[in-house]
């Protein structure tokens, strides 16, 4: 800062254009979503434009082959193709009682059940028959907590593995557990039929323990800690990875990051809580810097170990890094509705898993088949260039304008945080192309 200036109090990455951002010497076109190195000459005189003189920056941009032309990434709303994924909501009940929980304590608002094997039956039959052959799909089972309907799992994917054989549809499972019940019969089968696992898990014994209670009150970590040494065992047959729920109550990122690596998870996603039926662990005002504070500390973390060779299990960052080398456009924040759909107990289509139940998502039944109208006006809705909050954002082609559960029910509180944390991503990305490029996998 020069002297007599006074401090720049924005947020990291605040928006000063719409049309671009620069960090470090790298411009990202925000149309485009796409990432430029530039001469530090070039650098400084796009930044002298930035938020000053909106034409003279288009002029610069245009000249060098940049402008602000709409993004063919818009999808086609109007029409949107069968989804190829489906989130079977398996178990309207939870064995635990983590106060923020976004399905209301696993039965969503409503009374607590199992999906019948008819509705699952009939989900898969129909996602399968809109599949052509050679194509593929992929099945969640969520809940409340799957492992409540073991039988139910393990018929289902049997009947997808059959019925997509006879069609020449390759199928992929997933799941979304607090692992509580798991048994090492279990572990074998998720194993043996290639399941991408995901563990709910919010830290450290104390951690975890205070917000992912039993329903009993006791502690779930050192049950769960008992439980993943057969799923750790199968880490060549199977992904395996651990989901925290962010809140005000464990902001130590970093300290929770190496938790759950010591327990053997080669993988720890952070995913900040923004909205839940009780309003109990939402992040709000200043949680939000001091999340982007301890969500940059991890990511210092992983370039270290990453620049020297080292695994390190923080995948947000490597998460960002991936997408900003591929540079596509987003239109959403993700495929749900377009892609792939949830179907609850009843037998009715969501926008996603966390739509069940919810009148704001709701997309047809299985008797009708997926709502094809209810699809294109919620794609319409919703897609960033539809977002009048949107629109003079840099970052909206890389975050897709939010989770559509998170904006419809909570707004954008975070948009701050987001934009701080990609322009965080930007500057490591700029460091990790210099050092190690061939982490990238290009060649």
């Amino acid at each position: 800062m020069a002297d007599g200036a006074p401090p720049d109090l924005r947020p990291p990455g605040a928006p000063r254009s719409r049309q671009a951002h620069l960090k470090d010497g790298l411009l990202l076109h925000a149309e485009s979503a796409a990432l430029y190195a530039l001469d530090p000459g070039e650098a400084a005189a796009l930044d002298a434009l930035l938020g000053r003189d909106e034409a003279a920056l288009a002029r610069r941009l245009g000249a060098l082959g940049l402008d602000l032309a709409p993004s063919p990434a818009a999808p086609d709303a109007a029409a949107p193709p069968p989804p190829r994924a489906l989130a079977l909501t398996v178990s309207q009940s939870c064995n635990m009682a983590c106060g923020y929980c976004y399905a209301s304590g696993g039965a969503f608002g409503g009374a607590a059940r199992l999906m019948p094997e008819a509705v699952a039956i009939a989900a898969v039959d129909r996602l399968i028959a809109d599949t052509a052959p050679g194509g593929a799909v992929q099945i969640a089972f969520m809940g409340g907590e799957p492992w409540l309907a073991r039988d139910l799992i393990r018929a289902t994917v049997a009947h997808a593995r059959r019925r997509g054989g006879a069609r020449a549809v390759k199928t992929g499972f997933a799941m979304t557990t607090n692992a509580t019940l798991l048994r090492a019969e279990d572990a074998a089968f998720l194993a043996e039929q290639g399941f991408a696992v995901t563990v709910s898990l919010d830290g450290d014994r104390e951690t975890n323990d205070r917000l992912r209670p039993m329903a009993g009150g006791a502690g779930s970590f050192d049950r769960v800690a008992r439980r993943l040494a057969p799923l750790l065992a199968e880490a060549g047959r199977l992904t395996l990875s651990a989901r925290v729920t962010v809140t005000p109550d464990n902001l130590d990122i970093p300290r929770t990051v190496a938790a759950l690596a010591d327990l053997g998870f080669a993988s720890v996603g952070i995913s900040p809580m923004l909205a839940s039926p009780t309003g109990r662990g939402a992040l709000a005002g200043d949680d939000f810097p001091r999340l982007l504070a301890a969500m940059t500390e991890a990511g210092e973390d992983w370039m270290a170990a990453t620049l020297a060779g080292r695994p390190h299990a923080f995948a947000n960052l490597a998460t960002a890094l991936g997408e900003l080398h591929r540079g596509r456009p987003r239109s959403q924040s993700c495929g749900a509705v377009r892609d792939y759909l949830a179907v609850d107990a009843e037998g009715r289509y969501a926008a996603c898993h966390r739509f069940v139940n919810d009148p704001l998502g709701q997309m047809g039944d299985l008797a009708a088949g997926p709502d094809p109208a209810a699809r294109a006006r919620f794609l319409a809705e919703r897609q960033v260039e539809a977002q009048p909050d949107c629109a003079g954002c840099w970052a909206r082609r890389l975050c897709g304008g939010g989770c559509h559960h998170e904006v419809l029910h909570a707004g954008r509180p975070g948009c701050d945080y987001v934009r701080g944390w990609l322009d965080y991503a930007i500057g490591a990305y700029g460091r990790l192309m210099a050092a190690r490029p061939g982490w990238f996998g290009d060649g």
